[in-house]
């Protein structure tokens, strides 16, 4: 008999690098082994009481669909707090709740493609981008970005040079996970110009918007291309207000037919969870500027207990990103897994190891990415220290090893 095959699509779709390890992890927690836990963006900052309080002032009797749009009253609250923040004039009609950033991506990838045709992205990238384009049958074209160059993206004539009959998109994570760089005004008016003349769109995945450090203002690409139709912004509460869980996301456009195509997509698949809108909409109306200062604040110091960290470790070599919560680190190791799998099967220090991703999966050329680790800054400070200090006894001995 021959055997069943499953489809190409799912044997492209990679596994996350994220969690690849996880079973690895849950493994050493059970032989009783503190896992310091750096591969994922899982914030430990306590979500807002305003969201919680949303939750639990839910009082229908039956849970609903919601609209396919999203709830009119969370469209209405976002959209006034975008305004307030970035005054670009946004209306509900330009905004689509969606389940999380991941499915406004998803609904960006199969509006803007058909299976085939290319998005450009600048390389190394968020690994599930390579997932997201393997369920959409859309090709991701890698534009690689150097830790040399604090990955910058590259200018417009080494971009062009990616473009092909088949290109429809530039796709753009500002502040980048997981390089933590964050794009200047000009480089911002460049990809618009190049969009514009080459009659592509750019999607721009805004997820980590306000978590910009230095200083550094808050930028939204509408304030830079006012209502421009060619311009898709994907956003969500995930990581500023620490709700991963809660899945509310957007998707912003000014262009008619691509909303009208992914709110189609959106009615197939019903709805955003009813009372977790809700409680997005209560929160938004009720917090204050405060917490995400705080928060900032925070992440900023986080981030500089890290790099200050790993400078200390001998081979290391990494810098301090501008934005998001996620930093590279080169190992002077020839496969950054290997070494990450070691650090959860075969070392403990006083009863505690360090879990980080190989940031090979973050990469659409793997080898580029092969001796490198990403790190999620989101542990508190002195836990973010002992974690890398732990890393840094775990490379001493996986290296006298090899």
């Amino acid at each position: 008999m021959t055997p069943l095959r499953i489809s190409r699509r799912a044997e492209k779709t990679p596994p996350s690098p994220i969690r690849k390890l996880a079973g690895l992890a849950q493994q050493a927690a059970d032989r009783g082994t503190h896992v310091y836990r750096l591969n994922i963006g899982q914030p430990d900052l306590h979500s807002p009481r305003e969201f919680l309080d949303g939750v639990a002032s839910f009082t229908k009797e039956v849970v609903a669909y919601e609209g396919s749009q999203g709830s009119s009253d969370l469209l209405s609250t976002w959209v006034s707090c975008i305004n307030r923040d970035y005054n670009i004039g946004l209306a509900n009609e330009q905004m689509l709740i969606t389940m999380g950033a991941s499915e406004a991506l998803i609904f960006a990838f199969m509006v803007v493609c058909d299976p085939g045709d290319e998005i450009l992205m600048f390389d190394p990238t968020y690994a599930n981008y390579i997932g997201f384009s393997a369920i959409s049958g859309v090709r991701l074209v890698s534009l690689p970005c150097a830790l040399e160059d604090k990955f910058a993206i590259p200018v417009r004539e080494d971009i062009e040079r990616y473009i092909s009959p088949y290109t429809r998109a530039v796709l753009l994570c500002n502040p980048n996970n997981p390089t933590g760089t964050v794009c200047s005004d000009d480089e911002l008016r460049m990809l618009i110009e190049l969009c514009r003349e080459r009659d592509l769109f750019l999607i721009v995945d805004e997820t980590y918007r306000e978590f910009v450090y230095d200083r550094v203002k808050p930028r939204c690409i509408f304030e830079i291309a006012p209502q421009d139709p060619r311009v898709i912004v994907v956003d969500s509460l995930s990581k500023r207000f620490s709700l991963c869980g809660a899945r509310i996301g957007c998707m912003i456009t000014w262009h008619p037919e691509v909303m009208r195509a992914a709110f189609h997509i959106a009615q197939a698949r019903l709805s955003a969870p009813t009372i977790e809108q809700e409680a997005a909409a209560h929160m938004l109306r009720s917090i204050g500027a405060q917490y995400l200062q705080d928060a900032l604040a925070e992440y900023q110091a986080r981030r500089d207990s890290a790099v200050a960290a790993l400078s200390r470790i001998p081979g290391v070599t990494t810098h301090a990103p501008q934005g998001g919560f996620y930093l590279l680190a080169k190992l002077p190791v020839k496969d950054a897994e290997d070494f990450a799998t070691f650090m959860l099967t075969d070392f403990s220090r006083d009863g505690k190891t360090t879990f980080v991703a190989p940031a090979a999966g973050f990469y659409m050329l793997r080898e580029a990415g092969r001796s490198t680790i990403r790190i999620a800054f989101v542990l508190n400070r002195a836990d973010t220290e002992d974690a890398i200090a732990v890393l840094g006894q775990g490379l001493q001995e996986y290296l006298a090893r090899k």
